[in-house]
């Protein structure tokens, strides 16, 4: 931990905070942090569907969720597969917050 803090230019208990989860890096952080470690932070602009059937046809091909395929919505439930999603996504259409 001392080394990784020392690479990315932090402090021990500060990647402590991160690793325990207590706070979460800013993305110039998390950047350096990867970048201590050999790697970088890349993302690519996929879009947010726009609809019900946009969500199943994206995720249509997809047996399972990974570490990387779980997300949290902001009342902490978790969507882990492409039901979850699709439900999810029916509720917000039902609030008036996602197109059909």
């Amino acid at each position: 931990m001392a080394e990784l803090a020392d690479r990315a230019g932090t402090s021990k208990p500060t990647i402590s905070r991160y690793e325990n989860g207590i706070v979460d890096p800013r993305t110039a952080t998390l950047t350096r942090l990867l970048r201590a470690c050999g790697h970088e932070l890349r993302s690519s602009a996929t879009g947010l569907p726009v609809s019900v059937d946009e969500l199943r046809e994206r995720f249509k091909d997809i047996d399972g969720p990974t570490a990387d395929d779980v997300t949290h919505t902001s009342d902490g439930r978790e969507i882990r597969t492409a039901e979850d999603l699709t439900a999810f996504a029916e509720e917000l259409r039902g609030l008036g917050l996602l197109a059909q």
